[in-house]
């Protein structure tokens, strides 16, 4: 099992030194739309919860799995599971100790009917008693044994080799207790190097050091993620010196690699995001008929989009998978542009020129408007079809594609850790949540389910391999470029960069 090495190998934590007195400053594009573990589910809320909150492993720079809140694990003898072994000493931000009691609360609160338990609770569908718990059947998750305050024993239904990496934020027990229901406008209750100071809305949210962290103390005093909708805005604030880092929205990519001011404070490297356009069948009845669907994507000119919206800036993506994720397909064939195959195939399907196709609209955020208008001109001037670009506020259009009541729209899904598994089975597999266009394939889920119990990497590549194929050639969504991480960090900035998986990790930042 190469890929999960390191993650399965036990380790230290990382270690820092006294705090500096300075703040941060980076920019994202919208107020989180959650700000706790249990309900998140979204980009920004993620770049700011990982400051907070922890797992039992977490993403290095470079990529690896490494131990953080669990030091070391193995498997059950009695069936599919894990023992893990706590790290000790760790405190939460409220000064109480992090035992095994937090992570069966962590995993009961994810689970309880009606506590709208975010992306995290997917993961937890594996352990015994969990379909029991959401149902409303039980009050305790049975498949949690607590051993002692620092060793925990999950049992599983079906083996999930994957378990030990994923992305769970474990959370103070008591801090509902201690502040009510709405602790998260108060307080924060991870693990983190950083903690919650203040949320001001449309401004900014606000984390001070967590001069107690297990790793050691941040070496500056706390960061500010200022939140800039705007492109040109978030440009003009960093040459006013107003961020420190700035994460360069598509919109300015162009403006940016062409300014020789930035040559040396510019960062680009390849979005471990998988890219698409969703089409819901059960919205627009024409996405019902694969030839419509095809068409669709024989209509995106990938190569124009390339070098004229984003400047040069994207990748192309063939499949669901990115590259250099474990479990890629480098043989996956190129995706065309062919209008007058996409022309035919609307003929066929009984929409020669478009007739006959009722209107829809293509929606996204507005930071995604020059996207979606590109592909509302393309498929009106190839298809004749009938389309519409609507802009929607962040929060509402997650929760309305989380409800599946978008019929077509461009979107992504950003890894949170190394495994193909992340898009795979998030995206696409018919009983997650997050498959927002609702397509759905028994034999697909069967592959995902299969891959999942498989240690052998290699082996389980290959079941990816061939979900990824059922999915592509059913067409059941279009894949899109891929747009490269682009950001800019002042010259005094140290410790911190932008990686495939987003922002670094903001411990071990240091301003001079």
């Amino acid at each position: 099992m190469l890929a999960l090495a390191a993650a399965l190998s036990g380790g230290a934590g990382f270690v820092l030194s006294p705090a500096m007195a300075k703040t941060f400053r980076v920019n994202v594009v919208a107020d989180p739309a959650q700000m706790d573990p249990i309900t998140y589910s979204e980009i920004v809320a993620g770049r700011i919860l990982r400051n907070m909150y922890e797992g039992f492993t977490v993403i290095t720079d470079d990529g690896r799995n490494v131990p953080a809140l669990a030091e070391k694990w193995e498997p059950l003898t009695t069936g599919p599971g894990f023992r893990f072994h706590l790290r000790k000493g760790v405190k939460f931000h409220s000064g109480r100790p992090f035992t095994a009691r937090d992570v069966k609360y962590t995993y009961e609160a994810l689970l309880k009917p009606g506590g709208k338990g975010g992306l995290n609770a997917t993961y937890l569908n594996i352990i015994v008693g969990a379909k029991e718990l959401k149902d409303g059947q039980a009050t305790e998750l049975a498949g949690v044994k607590i051993v002692d305050d620092y060793t925990i024993e999950l049992s599983f239904t079906k083996p999930d080799v994957l378990f030990p990496i994923y992305p769970i934020y474990y959370m103070d027990s008591g801090i509902v207790a201690e502040l009510g229901a709405d602790w998260m406008t108060k307080a924060s209750a991870g693990t983190g190097p950083y903690k919650f100071k203040q949320w001001r809305r449309g401004v900014s949210v606000d984390l001070d050091a967590n001069t107690s962290y297990w790793g050691g103390a941040p070496k500056i005093d706390g960061v500010s993620f200022m939140i800039v909708p705007n492109a040109d805005t978030a440009l003009s604030q960093y040459d006013a010196g107003e961020l420190d880092f700035v994460d360069v929205y598509a919109a300015a990519v162009r403006r940016v690699l062409r300014d020789e001011r930035y040559a040396k404070e510019l960062i680009r490297v390849p979005r471990a995001q998988s890219t698409y356009l969703g089409m819901n069948q059960n919205l627009y009845a024409p996405f019902k008929d694969k030839r419509v669907r095809e068409a669709i994507s024989l209509s995106i000119d990938r190569n124009a989009m390339i070098r004229g919206l984003y400047g040069g800036a994207a990748f192309p993506l063939n499949g669901v998978v990115t590259p250099g994720m474990p479990g890629f397909n480098p043989n996956l064939p190129e995706l065309k542009f062919d209008p007058e195959r996409a022309k035919k195939l609307m003929a066929e399907a009984g929409y020669p020129g478009g007739k006959g196709l009722p209107p829809v609209d293509i929606s996204s955020t507005e930071a995604f408007k020059d996207e979606i208008t590109y592909y509302a001109n393309q498929f009106n001037r190839v298809l004749g079809m009938p389309v519409n670009v609507k802009t929607v506020e962040r929060a509402t259009f997650i929760r309305a594609m989380n409800a599946g009541e978008v019929a077509f729209f461009p979107w992504g899904w950003t890894a949170d850790y190394t495994d193909a598994a992340y898009y795979l089975s998030q995206m696409w597999y018919g009983p997650s949540p997050y498959n927002r266009p609702r397509w759905k394939n028994a034999e697909y889920d069967k592959l995902i389910d299969e891959a999942l119990t498989v240690a052998d990497d290699d082996k389980r590549y290959a079941l990816y391999h061939k979900a990824e194929k059922v999915l592509l050639d059913d067409w059941g969504m279009a894949p899109v470029p891929m747009t490269a991480s682009v950001a800019l960090r002042k010259p005094n900035v140290k410790n911190v960069t932008l990686t495939p998986f987003g922002f670094s990790l903001f411990s071990k930042i240091e301003i001079d």
